[in-house]
């Protein structure tokens, strides 16, 4: 399990959200996630529940759907 802190899993929501939307994201925070999610690092945790799950997707389909 992965485990981040509320501002890691902010970043991470918000990059995913970029890099599914075809949006602009920054390099850093690229960098930032994959240095929290590399195996050396997997002592930081914050659980990714299915409610966080659901709101996620929720909320990239709601912004698919506004740009179409």
């Amino acid at each position: 399990m992965i485990v981040l802190t509320d501002e890691q899993a902010i970043v991470v929501n918000r990059l995913l959200t970029s890099i599914l939307l075809n949006e602009a994201y920054r390099i850093s925070d690229v960098e930032d996630a994959l240095m929290w999610i590399s195996p050396e690092n997997r002592q930081i945790l914050c659980p990714f529940d299915s409610l966080w799950s659901k709101n996620l997707a929720q909320e990239i389909v709601r912004l698919m759907n506004q740009q179409s």
